[in-house]
């Protein structure tokens, strides 16, 4: 095994590994701002009157333990 070849796989390893923790990371964030959608969208429908104050709060409850419990959505 020359140097040549050792440094191809070096960066096709490097390359793997950047693209798995990338889209972990695009993943999370996906997932956090779909849940802050929601969440606006929840108090838009509790203020206009299409869902009951009692039953939208418990969604935003639910909402928020759910975004506190995804890595990093308790920092935002």
């Amino acid at each position: 095994m020359n140097l040549s070849e050792l440094i191809v796989g070096l960066v096709a390893v490097l390359g793997l590994v950047t693209i798995l923790l990338g889209s972990a990371w695009w993943r999370r964030r996906r997932r956090l701002s779909r849940l802050v959608a929601a969440a606006a969208e929840v108090e838009a429908a509790v203020s206009g009157g299409r869902l009951p104050q009692s039953t939208g709060e418990a969604l935003l409850q639910h909402l928020e333990g759910l975004r506190r419990a995804c890595p990093g959505g308790g920092m935002e």
